[in-house]
């Protein structure tokens, strides 16, 4: 073993010291804590921090002995670790590797007099743990998840009628409450309701579980004036409502939605079937429910959709450094797990990233994945406006290469010219943007003249606010309508018809409509 052997192990499970601080230990401890709580580490004893030299230490075996002793006073409960020497540059001169193992007995604490204090492993540095994480470790150590922790409602209080009916359907087999309870996680053997019961039940009696869905007008929050073009908020009831519920808002939002043929789905949409259904999934299944001031947000923009849910990587990883191919299943609520894996939303054997991603195959913009430690999040293109991979010949590359050669030169020259351009282009686009609002009060005035004879002023009121959200740019469809006039979708159909009729609205497909 030598420095070596540590060069292709990432930052997050590597720590350096020049030296053993014996009298000041903290240092270096809350990283043992840190490591023991999350993915496990290495310490490296006597090799600089920045240049990673390996210098070596004074008396490496007396300093090995120490480290045992202070290990053994300060961290609670007894960590796993392993000591070895490896040479150092400087002959005579030994450095240590203090390696500690991850868990099992979670959470770890350095202790020093009065006081207890939890670690956790973020990126390359060694942080206190927050509330929540240190409540997700003491789980954690008792081999016990959220979902599956009794609460205090019985199965009097509660019923599973679409839980019971899903099942039927995928599986075949009628669920009787009494027996399945126990058996699927929904109860105790003492009959006392878990969180995971909570949770599927029809009531949805753990009021945080919600999902915000919001449909914004451009491709950032707050990028232009009345920029929520549709809203919607789901709580009060079961997961497998809540996923539905997400589902039919992204697709009612969709310019192209997905759409049935015959007994499966035509994925010629703006977002793929299969991706979202994967994404909102694990939103639901793996979020942290202890996180109660938090939910699933489904964000819509022109360009892209972003799916987040609280709770990070549960081994403290960022999926940002992870490579997507390799990325670990694990599961923060086994028990809603195992039941949507029944109902075959999801796949048990941990390939929904792949699947998100092939999904995206001929397209150049790809998902991408980020999560901290409060927060995971999913951004999908929206493939309608995304550019297709464009294949090319080995020949047409090789003519093509010449041709950028000489183009090179082309775009020196060009280059002047542009900077010329950005100029009249600044003043183009204030023209543009005057020209466009000129337009908009064209179209105010022409659509409130042809609606005047035809609807009641209050509805010419609320047609004129539609307008103002929507404009000619973006298209709406009989659930919005519905839902900004306060009426049902049959008579929100009958506007739109009328409003088709008197010229001021156009059906370019069904369910997408847009003001002309």
């Amino acid at each position: 073993m030598d420095i070596n052997d540590f060069q292709g192990i990432e930052s997050s499970f590597l720590d350096y010291k020049i030296s053993l601080e014996a009298e000041k230990p903290k240092s270096w401890l809350k990283s043992v804590a840190a490591f023991a709580n999350t993915k496990g580490g290495h310490i490296l004893f006597g090799v600089t921090d920045r240049t990673h030299e390996a210098i070596g230490l004074d008396d490496a075996q007396k300093a090995g002995s120490k480290i045992a002793e202070i290990i053994s006073a300060r961290i609670s409960p007894k960590v796993n670790y392993t000591i070895n020497t490896f040479p150092s540059a400087k002959e005579g001169r030994l450095c240590l590797v203090l390696s500690i193992s991850p868990g099992p007995h979670y959470p770890y604490y350095y202790v020093h007099e009065h006081t207890r204090e939890c670690y956790v492993r973020r990126g390359d540095r060694s942080e206190p743990a927050t509330t929540l994480e240190v409540n997700a470790l003491i789980l954690k150590g008792i081999n016990q998840t959220y979902d599956a922790l009794p609460t205090s409602y019985k199965l009097d209080d509660i019923s599973f009628t679409l839980l019971g009916a899903s099942l039927k359907q995928e599986t075949g087999e009628s669920f009787n409450l009494l027996q399945d309870a126990v058996s699927l996680g929904l109860t105790t053997p003492n009959g006392e309701v878990t969180n995971a019961g909570l949770l599927l039940c029809d009531q949805g009696v753990l009021r945080h579980s919600r999902v915000v869905c919001t449909h914004w007008k451009g491709k950032e929050k707050g990028e232009i004036d009345g920029d929520a073009l549709d809203d919607q908020e789901f709580f009060g009831t079961s997961l497998i409502m809540l996923l539905n519920n997400a589902e039919a808002f992204i697709r009612n939002n969709s310019k192209n939605p997905w759409t049935i043929r015959g007994m499966r789905r035509e994925e010629k949409s703006d977002y793929p079937f299969k991706a979202v259904r994967e994404v909102l999934v694990n939103a639901l299944i793996h979020r942290d429910y202890q996180n109660i001031g938090a939910e699933v947000h489904v964000d819509m923009y022109d360009d892209r959709m972003e799916i987040s849910s609280p709770g990070g990587m549960m081994n403290g990883s960022r999926i940002q450094d992870l490579d997507l191919k390799t990325v670990p299943s694990m599961r923060r609520n086994e028990i809603i797990s195992d039941i949507f894996g029944r109902l075959h939303y999801m796949d048990r054997r941990g390939s929904g990233i792949r699947r998100i991603i092939n999904s995206y195959t001929h397209y150049e913009n790809k998902p991408s994945f980020y999560s901290n430690e409060y927060f995971f999040l999913v951004s999908l293109p929206n493939r309608g406006i995304a550019s297709r991979i464009k294949h090319t010949t080995g020949k047409t590359q090789l003519t093509t290469g010449k041709t950028q050669l000489t183009t090179g030169k082309t775009q020196l020259t060009t280059e002047k010219t542009q900077l010329t351009t950005e100029k009249t282009q600044l003043t183009t686009e204030k023209t543009q943007l005057t020209a466009e609002k000129t337009q908009l009060e064209v179209l105010r005035a022409d659509i409130r003249q042809k609606t005047e004879k035809i609807f009641r002023p209050v509805t010419v009121d609320k047609i004129m606010k539609l307008l103002s959200t929507y404009e000619n740019k973006y298209s709406f469809n009989r659930q919005i309508v519905a839902k900004q006039f306060e009426i049902s979708e049959n008579a929100a159909s009958r506007i739109l018809k009328k409003a088709m009729d008197c010229g001021i609205v156009r059906k370019e497909k069904k369910g997408v409509y847009y003001f002309k």
